[in-house]
């Protein structure tokens, strides 16, 4: 297998090698979508895992890119990204057959410890072609489409995700259906998410790779290390970074834990209303691209931050104390206002690490920037894990209580207890990210006025276009109105059931 240096890259191989971080984008989405979130989640549910396991499973990968570290000295001696990223992409990939098998060698607590095995496995080989990939993706994408070029990959990912989500979701449930206590069709999902995530490392090997720039070398790869944390402007995004990744890790792997074990929803209704979250971000990628390449990166994100902690916040009334006829509406706002701005934060959070790193020094720079993150998403899971069992029998609650005048009412405003803790939590750490972002400095920021104008004009046009769209109605909106017609029926059930005790 070779693995040429390209000197210049002429226009044609820029544009295929673009068309293949495309075409990667789409098979690495469908192996993500089928062995990592929702589904990985589901399936630890299955074997038994406490709160404390989900967020030990949530923190293994961001601990994991603290290889970073040696891989930093790795691509700085080598100069080989590409054959890096392939190699260890490949690994990390067939690691996931760890996973494939347990379901028929061990369910139970041994097959809770393959799956950390095979989590952590995965996790560690992908964090060892990340500074390779960053620092490739640094050189070979022009600055000036960046934005768009990423908001593209993004939009086109979150459909094929959309697509894979719908597929695997109604797979599992209907096997379940057929026997409930199987665990063999997370077998068959992995398995697929597998054969794709190879497909995607052949996609990786014919991305080209320009001739990587010579970074500090009169500095000690100490110095080299410390040097973003010098840098005032860098440091700053990574204060912000480190308290946004905390406040979304946090909350974010307790998600489907929430649905599935405290409203009592089966997998179709958890990943109806995810591909509501997909479609949300998928109809937005491209827009907020654009506004990012106009507006500034950080101008988006000070506009959509604070969106998503307030999403975060809505978790916890859709219990006071149990389910009531709002929560399904309530579900559908929330995954609605997550779904609009988990798009814009993901595209310009790493376009605006991108910008802000310079050139000679991206590897170290992105490192250092990945590390923080990792830190701080290691740190916030198993936080949310031991925070969410240790107070499953607290609760705290506020009400709105009268009696006088022949009146009498007792209504009850908040009611948290277990999960509910971590979620708030999240929604307090968010508010401190969200100050620290407005220290952080980017060449051509406009002021928030200016993007909401933009974002008014640019989603009125968007539902007009939107409106033509029918097929849009037929290969989504129709499965996600069958998921949310099951939780409906769900939750009727389970309001009668509580009439009858």
């Amino acid at each position: 297998m070779e693995f040429p240096v390209h000197e210049q890259l002429t226009d044609s191989v820029l544009k295929k090698g673009l068309d293949a971080v495309v075409r990667d984008g789409i098979t690495s989405q469908i192996k993500m979508t089928l062995t990592e979130s929702i589904f990985l989640i589901a399936f630890a549910v299955a074997l038994g895992a406490s709160n404390a396991v989900i967020g030990l499973i949530a923190a293994i990968p961001p601990l994991a890119q603290l290889l970073q570290i040696p891989s930093i000295i790795l691509v700085q001696k080598t100069k080989i990204r590409r054959r890096i990223c392939v190699i260890s992409s490949a690994l990390s990939r067939l690691s996931i057959l760890i996973m494939v098998f347990i379901p028929l060698l061990s369910p139970g607590l041994s097959g809770l410890l393959l799956l950390l095995i095979g989590v952590t496995s995965h996790a560690i080989f992908n964090a060892i072609s990340v500074a390779a990939w960053n620092s490739w993706m640094k050189d070979l994408i022009p600055q000036e489409i960046l934005g768009r070029f990423f908001s593209k990959r993004l939009a086109v990912q979150a459909l094929v995700g959309i697509i894979t989500t719908l597929s695997a979701g109604i797979l599992i449930d209907q096997w379940l259906q057929s026997d409930p206590t199987t665990l063999n069709p997370y077998s068959v999902v992995f398995l697929i998410g597998t054969i794709f995530g190879m497909i995607g490392v052949y996609f990786i090997y014919t991305i080209p790779e320009p001739r990587m720039i010579i970074e500090a070398l009169n500095q000690s790869f100490t110095d080299t290390l410390r040097s973003p944390f010098h840098n005032e402007d860098f440091r700053r995004l990574m204060v912000f970074s480190a308290s946004w990744s905390f406040a979304v890790t946090l909350a974010g792997p307790f998600f489907t834990v929430y649905l599935l074990e405290v409203l009592g929803y089966n997998l179709s209704v958890v990943t109806g209303l995810s591909v509501l979250t997909q479609v949300t971000s998928m109809l937005f990628y491209q827009w907020w691209g654009r506004l990012s390449d106009k507006y500034s990166n950080k101008t988006v994100l000070s506009v959509t931050t604070p969106v998503y902690v307030i999403g975060i916040l809505l978790w916890i009334f859709t219990t006071v104390p149990g389910t009531h006829i709002f929560t399904l509406p309530l579900l559908l706002l929330i995954h609605v206002i997550l779904g609009l701005s988990v798009a814009a934060v993901n595209l310009s959070h790493g376009n605006l690490a991108l910008k802000l790193a310079p050139r000679n020094e991206s590897t170290s720079y992105l490192a250092g920037w990945s590390i923080v993150n990792s830190i701080a998403a290691v740190l916030a899971p198993l936080f949310g894990g031991v925070i969410a069992d240790t107070l499953s029998d607290s609760f705290l609650s506020f009400h709105l209580a009268w009696q006088g005048l022949g009146l009498s009412f007792d209504l009850g405003l908040i009611d948290i207890r277990g999960l509910d803790f971590v979620f708030l939590i999240s929604f307090l750490v968010g508010l401190y990210a969200i100050h620290r972002l407005a220290m952080v400095k980017e060449a051509g920021e406009a002021d928030q006025k200016t993007i909401i104008d933009a974002m008014v004009a640019q989603a009125g046009r968007g539902l007009r276009n939107l409106s033509t769209v029918d097929g849009l109605r037929h290969s989504i909106v129709a499965p996600l109105a069958n998921a949310l017609r099951s939780a409906r029926n769900q939750s009727a059930s389970a309001e009668a059931h509580q009439d009858e005790e």
